[in-house]
């Protein structure tokens, strides 16, 4: 009494989670099964022990894969960031049941292809420009979530070169500082000595001016690796928009970089919505007002 009634769950073919969702579910429901087996005395033949062991370890080994999945899922939050962060703790997970191998050759087997697969899609995750940006300009990781330190180092590089891109210049000369010769004696020859001293000038205040705005983004960088890290459940956009302020230049960096992992998700949850919408007692609705119905469910906060 008062306990959650819990159903058989079936796979979905396109989606992979829900073999774990499916196979979880049957082993939480375990006795109850065997018990309704055996009271209806069903033709069927039950699993034996290492089979029941077998789901559990397989349970065991994709349930970190589906937290991944929702995880990267999210709509309303940075995702991008974590992907180099939960490639590398996902592959972590695995060598340790490689290191620990199971009794099981089936168990054996699922292991060895995942780490293969993982090895074949994440080798060079962190040398993913967008990814590696984003992952550095989350206050929650930074230089910290990379295994490969180069790669860290080549991130903070193009970091700081985007910001000293973006970097106003402080070192621009008024032509009423430096008045032209020709202007100020009336003689048309003095115009070729002035435009040589223009190119000079130019060329001078453009070094000097890169100088300077390269030298402001590496002490910008350098002040946000050294500011402590944020709880991963804090949010980086609201830390960014606090400190925006101190972090000019690398905040206007931040806005291109931490973003939403591009997935199908957002896509099937507006159709899966619209199923629920049009039924066999709800079949007379007009594409119009279908379209504001799921305008509205998938924006509307409740």
């Amino acid at each position: 009494m008062g306990q959650e009634q819990l159903r058989l769950k079936q796979d979905v073919v396109t989606r992979w989670n829900s073999t774990f969702y499916m196979v979880k579910r049957f082993i939480d429901v375990k006795d109850p099964v065997i018990s309704t087996l055996a009271l209806i005395n069903a033709p069927l033949s039950t699993l034996s022990t290492e089979e029941w062991e077998i789901a559990q370890e397989t349970a065991d080994i994709l349930k970190p894969f589906e937290e991944v999945t929702v995880e990267v899922s999210a709509e309303r939050f940075v995702t991008a960031s974590k992907v180099i962060l939960m490639a590398r703790g996902l592959q972590r997970i695995v060598a340790r049941h490689q290191r620990s191998p199971s009794v099981h050759e089936p168990i054996k087997k699922l292991v060895d292809s995942l780490m293969s697969e993982m090895q074949k899609r994440f080798s060079k995750v962190e040398h993913i420009e967008k990814l590696a940006d984003a992952t550095c300009l989350d206050p929650r990781f930074k230089k910290q979530a990379f295994v490969n330190s180069k790669a860290a180092e080549d991130t903070v590089k193009r970091i700081t070169a985007a910001a000293a891109h973006n970097h106003p210049s402080h070192s621009e000369e008024e032509e009423s500082q430096n008045p032209s010769v020709a202007a100020s004696t009336g003689a048309m020859f003095w115009e070729d000595f002035d435009e040589r001293v223009a190119s000079t000038r130019a060329s001078t205040s453009s070094d000097s001016a890169t100088s300077s705005t390269s030298t402001a983004a590496m002490m910008e960088m350098r002040a946000y690796l050294a500011e402590p890290l944020l709880s991963p459940s804090s949010d980086p956009l609201a830390w960014w928009r606090m400190c925006s302020p101190v972090f000019k230049t690398l905040c206007e960096v931040m806005k291109t970089r931490l973003c939403i992992v591009a997935t199908s998700v957002p896509s099937e949850r507006v159709f899966s919505k619209t199923g629920q919408i049009i039924t066999d007692r709800r079949n007379r609705l007009s594409p119009s007002k279908v379209r504001q119905l799921v305008f509205l469910n998938a924006n509307l906060c409740f």
